[in-house]
């Protein structure tokens, strides 16, 4: 999961209504049945604004909202994305509809490309006399994304932050583990580049890596994994704060990477098995072996017959 941007700065009232708007305007609610505790309530005008959120030109933005009506009145409407400039000037619409049902809680959906000289983009929705049928609405998503993902703000858990004040700035979700992380991880096809952090224990399979990775996995605490087969080269650093206990991959491509402030506890690990080439040196000093002096031998004659002989005696063992 790649990590994901809300750029809506007010979108669950969580502070106030700043931002929120339309033909009249709303008063901030506590509600239940929705993912935040509190809502736009609109008991008059015909179409409501919700709070803006940054864009780009260019870019696809998939722009949502949690509504519920009183009663049946209102059966959906119309939903438009409004594009405004950096001086807050409109440039332009984009337009979907939305279906609703009595007192049952709906999201309104659209996706369209930010046109040319955007910097601003919120929901407007109109199709109900609100003074008829009583709205309730929040939890607004502005994301640069062309599919319709789970809502998220700097509340949501785990991962969620808010970028300034919270409840009243845009939001970022992280995909960064911050428990217990168990599980399989996916096979890597392609190049991965991304770090995954965790702050408890790590007990996982990592994947195959089948093309080049480039990560860092760093664990405060323990980690227990049969690391993945190397078919590609891997550059990387595992870090551990704690003991490690891990069989380490064969290595059937280059390696280049480290093990970084190695545990002050236990490190037991089966080592890889090797193969490729090895090339090394040794600190094993060479022993002081005795050497054998042996003089030329001569030949002598005796009675009897030729002997054998040597200059200096027999031989000797010494040194140089």
């Amino acid at each position: 999961m790649a990590t994901r941007h809300n750029s809506c700065i007010n979108p669950c009232l969580s502070n106030d209504t700043a931002g929120w708007g339309g033909e009249a305007t709303p008063t901030r609610q506590a509600v239940t049945g929705f993912g935040r505790p509190f809502a736009a309530e609109y008991t008059s005008g015909t179409f409501l604004r919700t709070s803006a959120g940054a864009v780009a030109p260019g870019l696809d933005y998939t722009a949502s909202v949690y509504i519920r009506p009183a009663n049946g009145f209102s059966s959906g409407g119309s939903i438009y994305i409004e594009w405004r400039d950096a001086a807050n000037g409109v440039i332009s619409y984009s337009n979907g509809s939305y279906t609703l049902t009595s007192g049952v809680v709906t999201r309104a959906s659209l996706t369209a490309t930010a046109p040319s000289g955007a910097a601003l983009a919120q929901i407007i929705l109109d199709g109900a006399n609100y003074a008829v049928t009583t709205v309730h609405t929040t939890m607004v998503l502005i994301e640069q994304t062309a599919a319709l993902g789970d809502y998220f703000d700097g509340d949501t858990t785990p991962g969620g932050s808010w970028d300034g004040t919270p409840g009243s700035s845009a939001s970022t979700l992280s995909d960064t583990v911050t428990g217990v992380l168990d599980g399989v991880l996916p096979a890597v096809t392609a190049s991965f580049d991304g770090a995954v952090t965790v702050e408890g224990s790590l007990t996982a399979n990592l994947p195959a890596v089948v093309m080049a990775a480039s990560a860092t996995v760093e664990v405060l605490g323990q980690i227990g994994a049969q690391l993945p087969p190397l078919t590609a080269a891997l550059s990387g650093v595992v870090e551990v704060e704690g003991s490690i206990a891990a069989a380490l991959p064969a290595l059937t491509a280059s390696l280049a990477g480290q093990v970084s402030d190695p545990p002050q506890a236990v490190l037991a690990a089966v080592l890889p098995a090797i193969t490729a080439s090895l090339t090394g040196t040794s600190d094993a000093v060479d022993p002081d072996l005795p050497s054998i002096v042996v003089g030329p031998p001569r030949l002598t004659w005796l009675s009897g017959g030729v002997r054998l002989g040597w200059l200096v005696g027999p031989p000797r063992l010494g040194g140089e």
